[in-house]
């Protein structure tokens, strides 16, 4: 009897749940990105990209996210306005322990897509400040998560985790040092991402805002902000639409053939 229930503490003992002072920062990430991860999404979007005039160029975008059998996700950007971006479209293929494979369309290419080379995916995409690498899920085999102290941001409880390369080759690829990340304590939210050039100089900022459920324990921000601080630029994202159901997102759509053949323009 004694020995059955020292077994029974043991067990009971493994199936209780990490108190948040317990939890490391791969843990933290890992519930950041499974809670939150829908298989299908769909977005349309305003984006406004800023000066630091304060001149504004609204452009309007689709955003496509489609989980594979492989539990890797594809990805697809569309500009549709203005004119002069009209049919832009980058593809990009996530793998978890290799180098994604993103390609971008420019319809004066023809029936032509460029691979993004793996030295430029630090380059920043359309104008925008967003990067190429900036562009995609986090692939978590390929970093390493450490814990710092909590912090407050408006009132809520964060836990911070600082984010660097997992070894020297993810890091030449990378534009950045490091990046740190608050997550909110009461849904596990990913609220503020700071990057660190190869220097270890604060160079963005990137805030979500106007959080709602969408589900179960899924939340979704309504606007994302990237303010780039080394040249005064910004970029703001506001979801005007969102469908999460696998139609809104099939499978045809994240082939080159699709941009290629003009299918994805409207």
């Amino acid at each position: 009897m004694k020995r059955a229930l020292i077994g029974l503490t043991v067990m009971l003992a493994m199936a209780a749940p990490l108190r948040a002072e317990e939890l490391s920062g791969r843990q933290i990430i890992d519930q950041a990105i499974d809670r939150h991860e829908a298989p299908y999404d769909f977005e349309q979007q305003i984006m406004t990209l800023i000066d630091k005039k304060g001149n504004r160029e609204l452009r309007d975008t689709r955003r496509y996210a489609r989980k594979g059998a492989d539990g890797q996700f594809k990805y697809l950007i569309v500009f549709d306005s203005p004119p002069g971006v009209k049919g832009v479209a980058l593809l990009t293929w996530q793998h978890e322990a290799a180098d994604d494979d993103q390609w971008l369309y420019l319809p004066a290419q023809g029936d032509q897509v460029k691979r993004i080379a793996k030295g430029s995916k630090k380059n920043y995409f359309m104008g925008t400040d967003f990067t190429y690498e900036d562009l995609v899920s986090e692939s978590r085999e390929k970093f390493t998560y450490a814990r710092l102290p909590d912090e407050t941001l408006e009132g809520a409880t964060h836990y911070v985790v600082e984010i660097t390369p997992a070894d020297a080759a993810f890091a030449k690829e990378s534009g950045y040092q490091k990046r740190v990340v608050w997550v909110r304590h009461d849904n596990f939210f990913v609220i503020r991402t700071d990057y660190y050039d190869k220097q270890g100089k604060l160079v963005k900022r990137q805030s979500a805002g106007n959080l709602e459920s969408v589900g179960g324990d899924m939340w979704r921000a309504k606007t994302t902000n990237m303010e780039n601080f080394s040249n005064g630029h910004a970029t703001h994202v506001q979801v005007e639409t969102r469908k999460l159901e696998e139609a809104a997102a099939p499978e045809e759509l994240f082939q080159q053939r699709f941009l290629t053949s003009g299918q994805h323009m409207r």
